[in-house]
């Protein structure tokens, strides 16, 4: 997520002096300057340009890339403000903040897919879990200049009750304060969400959750974004930095669902994570793409839009430092190939200046009707213009997806409307000129909202009210404005509809606009919608002095007169004000979707507080609808059907008809797609499950409105064995869990058929190309596996490890896989020597005598993670104390290092932590740079902070903590985890025991068929020496068994209970390990456990164990995974030494 910055840097270059210069002279000059004109708009509106600033700009005094304005110093974006926010490095000069710009970089070479798991089947992460990739907030270009023109009607009288859509059912809440346990850790929300077949998907800035869209029952989540590209991987899935956007692609019945990654590595600094569902279940599995947006700069507020021939995404770029607006640019992304999950491909291009000024707060249009825009027809962009008020900007884009794919833009002006600033009603510097929305008291000035104006409002909607050949084309636009000349000041929401006649070259023209406003409550972030009837529906935030911010709603019929809403509607109410510590931030936008399948339903999400205070919004999620809008699902029929395999029903089957709509089969092996009424083919295929064809190969299915089509599908093909996860056994070893150096372990290594055909005759072998590990038994077979089918080797495999395996290093290995139809090889590998000991900072501080550098690194709010970070570099000069502290990464692998610092509250300055590898240079601070805490306020506001950083084998690696000021700290300590256990295991596996059972049973029989009956038969005079005395001498070795009962010292262990359960949310729970001590046995027993999955901790008490028992404790936090764990037991003790284990269950639910 991006956040805004207090603190903006100077700076100063000659335009600057030239402006200084001109400053002066306006001082003179303002004393003679007549008063406004009747005609101005209200003079409190924020960063309005004066005459000098229009002087300013015609003798070219700012650079052709904008940067902020003396008189409007505001952020810009959708930057939530963090808890902990960055700050900015000090730059010299505005030249140096501003790098030639080269433009947009086409790159045409396609990006794979990668398809996820059935989001229904992953773990959600947890919102406080997510990392976080903060971004200091980039500065909003200069307004453009007010100059009059055709302001259109302002409506200051609400209309009729029944020109208002009405509620329908009951609303329900979203993500937000309370939801599920979820804690707002950012603001604003940017609350966005999108309604769908049969739910709703809300993604508030950084966390999502999908809803049943008629009960508004949670089916997943609250969820961290990055939860849908875990099995991407990359910085898609270690990043979560939010702007995310979801859109549903009404002409194929899928979710798109995206947010972006800021700050990537160095050369791929921003990237757009796309995750397309493969039917219309946003809980099934999705095609994830990865797509790098520009190598050097920022690329800030993505708006997604849904197009036949692309999906279209609208975006600002800023510089890297966010200190200077470079472009309004597009970007499209390959649609076709991405519904199929296929590599695909991009395009993007900057918007043409409006003079010198660049675009910015523009949309791409997004289709809502059943009916596609005639076909081939160019994209719509619309926003306002850059330089002039009463101007909106109009860019159509035509894209050729080809072998040399192409975008082309054509670039009009709308000249009979546009957008003003609206009133900013505290504007003061110190609250970066947001606090423009008046609230209740407790709320002061400084604490009023920001109004987020300047922009179209989130989305541009689309609709053909036509026909492909008779198009009738609306595109539906808001934003917030000044409000009429009534007291206070105060602004109104602003809806335009604009017209096309279905022309790829021609510009919309304005069809009708309004203001709504019909007192002096402010009103801003709207969005606004239509349906298939014409009606309207517009929502916004509403808030003043006297009412609290809250959500509220009009609308119109598409008979009223033009330019005008009806009532207004109250959908929630507000129930609290946002005080200080929050940023002034509000929205920063709403979202008004249609249902696709009814087209008269509209949803509705914005933010409201429940109680006072900062960092605690909710957000609502309402229906409405107008009562004489008649649904239009009975315009969609049904093609269902079964999908078998040699008869047995197969799951994960997709059926896909010839218009992108699509299903896949459930565990029953049913598919089921709704679809709009008409013909089409249908196919079943699915490749990954090595299913190569199906019957029939296809179909013309013809669902009727209303009506049901069944089709039914034979898929034939082979079998698709795969790994399924790998246990270990090292009882033979030191009964850890874990493999050490110089140990016998055994595994079971699970396979899975998870192909399109049963298996048989299943064997394996099992290799390692891993110094220092050796196989011993390395053959096993395997039972034969269905369709989705599981197993593990008869036999376990045994490996041993010498005394000279590097410890940390994962043990490759490959499962040589024979069976009825083929062979193959399956590569797996095994971590080593796991859960080695954290190693600690000592409780320390730093004071004046301590080591000096000249300069520090930047805080940019993002925590390093295992992944890596571009270092943030310095630019804070002045001396700074610090500390150092070196470790060793012993392990045979890369290795990533978790440092956690702990800080007492309130000391003279703030800390920061930083990682090297090898060695620290003061004077360089980016030379071996791993990673860095990022955060502000620690020691001082800010008790801890945590960051990770991956260690090359057998390197050294620095921790640094320094102070950020010439001040001293308060106390410090920490901890650095991920190193490995060196501590060898009780010795590499002696021969080969397997031939050994085979042989023990063959001497058996010997012994008894060598009888000395043979010898006793012999002799035949002696048997007067075989009295009864001989048998009686048999008997005789009894008693020695009877006395051996004094056996050597020993114990006994059992566990209660057997099983436990915890949840999955986090919690503690015992058991008591029970001893029972034999033959004198009173030494203390050192007591471990093993088997604790991640996130888990054990601990014994007491530990040593003295007595006849001990408990243990385990802790669960809420980042374990759902499951049951087999724990075990090791108590060792006495001399000789005695070890004894024994089992017990921990279940995560």
């Amino acid at each position: 997520m991006k956040i805004k910055s207090p603190r903006r840097a100077a700076f100063i270059n000659l335009r600057a002096l030239v402006a200084l210069l001109l400053c002066a002279i306006g001082v003179v000059l303002a004393a003679f300057a007549a008063a406004p004109g009747a005609g101005e708009k209200n003079a409190q509106s924020a960063g309005r340009p004066t005459w000098l600033a229009t002087l300013s700009s015609a003798l070219g005094l700012h650079s052709s890339s904008q940067t902020v304005a003396a008189n409007n110093p505001r952020a810009g974006g959708a930057a939530p403000l963090n808890r902990e926010p960055a700050e900015r490095a000090q730059i010299a000069s505005q030249g140096q903040a501003a790098a030639a710009y080269a433009g947009p970089q086409q790159d045409f070479r396609p990006v794979k897919a990668l398809r996820s798991r059935e989001l229904r089947h992953t773990r959600p992460i947890h919102p406080s879990k997510a990392p976080k990739h903060d971004h200091p907030e980039p500065i909003r270009p200069q307004p453009p200049t007010e100059n009059g023109g055709v302001a259109g009607p302002i409506q200051t009288t609400a209309g009729q009750q029944y020109s208002a859509p009405s509620p329908v059912g009951t609303g329900f809440d979203g993500v937000g304060n309370g939801t599920a346990g979820y804690v707002p850790s950012s603001n604003p929300p940017d609350v966005n969400g999108r309604v769908g077949a049969t739910q709703f998907v809300q993604w508030n800035n950084s966390s999502f959750a999908i809803f049943d869209k008629v009960t508004g029952a949670l089916q997943y989540g609250p969820a961290a974004g990055n939860t849908l590209f875990q099995a991407l991987g990359g910085v898609c899935a270690s990043h979560n930095d939010g702007d995310p956007v979801v859109s549903y692609d009404i002409l194929a019945g899928r979710w798109v669902l995206s947010q972006f990654v800021v700050g990537g590595p160095s050369g791929s600094a921003s990237h757009q994570c796309v995750a397309v569902s493969t039917t219309s279940d946003a809980m099934g599995d999705y095609y994830l793409y990865d797509f790098m947006t520009d190598g050097t700069n920022f690329v800030d507020y993505p708006h997604t839009a849904v197009w036949p021939d692309g999906y279209y995404m609208s975006t600002h770029v800023f510089n890297a430092a966010g200190t200077s607006y470079l472009a309004g640019r597009v970007y499209v992304f390959e649609r076709d190939k991405m519904i199929a999950g296929q590599p695909a491909r991009q395009l993007q291009a900057d918007l043409a200046k409006d003079g010198a000024g660049v675009q910015y707060g523009f949309l791409p249009a997004d289709l809502d009707s059943i009916t596609p825009p005639p076909a081939g027809e160019a994209a719509f962009i619309l926003g306002p213009n850059a330089q002039f008020t009463n101007r909106t900007d109009s860019t159509r884009v035509k894209v050729n997806w080809g072998t040399t794919p192409t975008i082309a833009l054509t670039t009009a002006v709308i000249s009979t409307t546009g957008l003003s600033s609206a009133p900013c009603v505290n504007n003061t510097s110190a609250q970066n000129n947001r606090d423009c929305v008046p609230q209740p008291s407790p709320a002061v000035g400084a604490d009023y909202l920001d109004n987020l104006d300047s922009h179209f409002m989130y989305r541009l909607a689309y609709r053909n009210n036509g026909t492909q050949a008779a198009p009738q084309e609306s595109l539906l636009a808001s934003a917030t404005v000044p409000g009429s000349a009534s007291t206070p000041a105060h602004g109104a929401v602003k809806w335009w509809e604009f017209r096309n006649t279905g022309s790829s070259t021609t510009t919309p023209t304005l069809f009708q606009s309004g203001t709504f406003d019909p007192d002096s409550g402010y009103r801003f972030m709207p969005s606004i919608a239509m349906d298939k009837d014409l009606n309207i529906a517009l929502g916004y935030s509403k808030s003043s002095t006297s009412v609290k911010p809250g959500i509220y709603m009009t609308g119109r019929l598409g008979t009223d007169a033009a330019g005008t809403m009806g009532a207004e509607t109250q959908v929630q109410a507000g129930l609290g004000v946002q005080t200080s510590g929050a940023g002034n931030r509000w929205g920063d936008y709403s979202s008004m979707t249609l249902d696709p399948i009814d087209q008269c339903t509209f949803y509705y999400t914005n933010e409201y507080l429940k109680t006072n205070g900062a960092f605690n919004w909710s957000t609502r999620i309402a229906t409405y609808k107008f009562p004489s809008c008649v649904s239009a699902a009975s315009a969609y029929g049904t093609v269902t059907g079964t999908i078998t395999s040699s008869g047995a029903p197969i799951q994960g089957v997709t059926v896909t008809l010839s218009n992108g709509y699509a299903g896949s089969s459930d565990a029953n092996g049913v598919y089921k797609i709704t679809v709009p009424a008409g013909s089409y083919t249908a196919s079943a295929a699915d490749a990954d499950r090595n299913c190569a064809t199906a019957s029939p190969a296809s179909a013309s299915v013809a669902p009727q409105g209303g009506g049901t089509v069944t089709q039914n599908f034979s898929m034939a093909g082979g079998s698709k064995l795969e790994g399924n996860g790998v246990s270990i056994d090292d009882s033979l070893g030191n009964n850890n869990g874990i493999v050490n150096k110089s140990e016998c372990v055994k595994l079971n290594v699970g396979v899975k058929n998870n192909g399109c055909a049963a298996e048989t005759t299943i064997s394996a072998t099992l290799s390692t190309s891993t110094p220092g590990v050796t196989v011993l038994d390395a053959t096993a077979s395997y039972p034969n596996l269905p369709i989705d089918g599981s197993g593990t080797n008869a036999t376990p495999f045994r490996i041993s490890t010498s005394d000279t395996f590097v410890c940390g290093t994962d043990i490759a290995l490959s499962l040589n896989l024979t069976y009825a139809s083929g062979t193959k090889t399956v590569a797996l590998t095994v971590p080593s020597c796991a859960g080695g000991a954290n190693q600690s900072i000592p409780t320390s501080s730093l004071t004046t005598s301590d080591l000096t550098q000249g300069d520090r690194l930047g805080r940019d709010g993002v925590p390093s993670t295992c992944s890596g970070k571009t270092s943030p570099g310095g630019g804070f000069a002045g001396t700074k104390y610090y500390k150092k502290w070196t470790f060793t990464n012993s392990s045979g692998a890369p290795r990533c290092f978790t440092v956690a610092i702990n800080a007492g509250l309130g000391g003279a300055g703030d800390i920061e932590s930083a990682a090297y590898d090898q060695a620290y240079d003061p004077t360089n601070l980016s030379l071996n740079y791993l990673g860095d805490s990022g955060i502000s306020g620690l020691g001082t506001t800010v008790g801890s902070a945590t960051y990770s950083f991956t260690v090359p084998a057998q390197h050294n690696f620095v921790v640094v903590v320094n102070t950020t000021g010439a001040t001293t700290s308060s106390q410090f300590s920490g901890t650095v985890s991920g190193f490995v256990d060196n501590v060898a295991g009780p010795g590499a596996c002696s021969g080969n025991p397997t031939p050994t059972p085979t042989a023990a049973p063959t001497p058996t029989p010997t012994p008894t068929a060598t009888p000395t009956p043979t010898p006793i038969a012999t002799p035949t005079p002696t048997p007067t020496v075989t009295p009864t005395p001989t048998p009686t001498a048999t008997p005789t070795p009894t008693p020695t068994p009877t006395a051996t009962p004094t056996p050597a010292p020993d114990f006994a262990l059992s566990i209660s209970p057997s099983v436990a359960t915890v949840s999955a949310k986090g919690g503690t729970v015992t058991y008591t390990v029970s001893i029972t001590r034999t033959g004198g046995f009173s030494a203390p027993l050192t007591m471990s456990v093993s088997g604790l999955p991640a996130g888990a901790t054990g601990s014994f008490t007491p530990n040593p164990a003295n007595g006849s028992s001990a408990t243990l404790t385990v802790v669960v936090s809420n980042s374990v995974n759902r499951g049951t764990y087999p724990l075990t037991v090791t108590a060792t003790g006495g001399s000789p030494v005695v070890t004894h284990t024994a089992t017990a269950t921990l279940k995560s639910k």
